[in-house]
């Protein structure tokens, strides 16, 4: 690819400058009213941490088959068709056209940290084109491996979709991370990234970001090298201070690390790195931590070509981000109470491999579905699973 090689040093030139340039960003906000311990959620909502993260796919024995076979994730749970076909039982709980069907769900786990949801929908009204990073419903999965060279080498010579990469952040906050985006078959995009000596922001240890560290630095439960799992979810939103604030303010959620602006006014160097349009331009990143689990990491962007649309949970690209409480009928009542739009729930799921967990989800203002789920007792799949889904609870302060 001779273009990419022609753009390399100019876009990270530029990446070097727009990193120093973070260094202008306001420091982000301290936590809102009533939240926990520095790093936790609000104790009155009793969020331990990420528990997975929810993506339609097309095909999913495509996609469970590709994370299995190129990543050497298990896929301990499958459960599924769901459906109404008189009532608005799907809209109610799923915010979905009311005959969306959902043909079938399953857990992937890859690593010690939050697990992945995949859905297969057929809907009326199904969006099946994919989403760039830059959009509205734009979003990534980002795993944290100890040695990215070795990560990405393999993953190449497994035929994934490499970007520009490995890429090392020098300068600014968020300075001693390397990353490397991929796309998958299914339209899902992937990063690399290692931080193995932290990063810059952490020189002020009050509030750190969680990380898979905590939970051991030895792979398990994959064959790509060094993965340790979920590190972020990355969404791209309409304006990241309004979507902290919502974190801060309604789930008392932290936000340690904010840095960019990031652009290539002339060269291709966006487009290569992150698969989007060259003159897209990322105006702010900003994470934000709730709990002990992966932190969630928005963007802004602004792009000649950007859809600034949501997307269904019914649609290619349709994701949600479910996050484990003690007490789901407490954190209901205070997401509620707090003016989050709450869809139909909570429900308790009494058959089937999944009984033993009772779910809820919520709209957000910046078109995020979020879920609440708790399973106090486990599920029944685990009573046969060889490995288990990854429990949230299993996280280390």
């Amino acid at each position: 690819m001779p273009h990419l090689m022609r753009s390399t040093l100019a876009g990270l030139a530029l990446l070097v400058a727009a990193v120093t340039a973070a260094l202008a960003v306001p420091p982000a906000p301290a936590a809102g009213p009533g939240s926990g311990a520095p790093g936790e959620a609000n104790g009155q909502l009793g969020v331990v941490g990420m528990d997975h993260v929810g993506i339609t796919v097309p095909d999913i024995d495509a996609a469970v088959a590709w994370f299995e076979d190129v990543m050497g994730c298990v896929a301990p749970l499958t459960f599924g068709p769901f459906a109404d076909p008189t009532g608005t039982f799907m809209q109610d709980l799923l915010d979905v056209d009311p005959r969306a069907v959902v043909q079938q769900i399953t857990m992937v786990r890859c690593g010690r940290s939050a697990n992945i949801e995949l859905f297969r929908y057929t809907a009326p009204d199904q969006r099946t084109t994919f989403p760039k990073n830059s959009d509205f419903a734009g979003h990534h999965i980002a795993f944290y491996v100890t040695d990215i060279d070795a990560a990405v080498a393999y993953m190449v010579s497994k035929g994934a979709q490499k970007f520009l990469g490995p890429v090392p952040l020098t300068d600014g906050p968020a300075a001693g991370q390397t990353i490397n985006y991929f796309r998958t078959p299914f339209g899902t995009y992937v990063e690399l990234i290692s931080y193995p000596n932290g990063m810059a922001y952490e020189s002020d240890p009050s509030r750190p970001l969680w990380s898979p560290k905590r939970n051991g630095s030895d792979p398990v439960v994959t064959s790509v090298p060094g993965l340790l799992g979920i590190d972020h979810v990355g969404i791209t939103v309409p304006d990241v201070p309004s979507a902290v604030a919502w974190f801060e303010t309604v789930l008392g959620c932290s936000s340690p690390l904010a840095f960019g602006p990031f652009l290539d006014p002339t060269g291709t160097f966006m487009h290569d790195l992150l698969d989007v349009h060259p003159r897209a331009v990322i105006e702010r990143i900003q994470h934000v931590r709730c709990g002990n689990g992966p932190s969630i990491e928005l963007f802004q962007y602004t792009s000649p070509d950007q859809d600034r649309t949501f997307r269904k949970n019914s649609d290619f690209g349709g994701k949600h981000i479910a996050f484990y409480v003690r007490h789901i009928d407490r954190a209901v009542a205070r997401l509620s109470a707090l003016g989050a739009q709450k869809l139909l729930g909570p429900l308790p799921v009494t058959d089937g491999p999944a009984a033993g967990q009772t779910i809820n989800y919520f709209r957000t203002p910046f078109g995020t579905y979020l879920e609440l789920i708790s399973y106090p007792q486990g599920e029944a799949y685990a009573a046969t699973a060889p490995i288990p889904l990854w429990d949230p609870r299993d996280n280390r302060p």
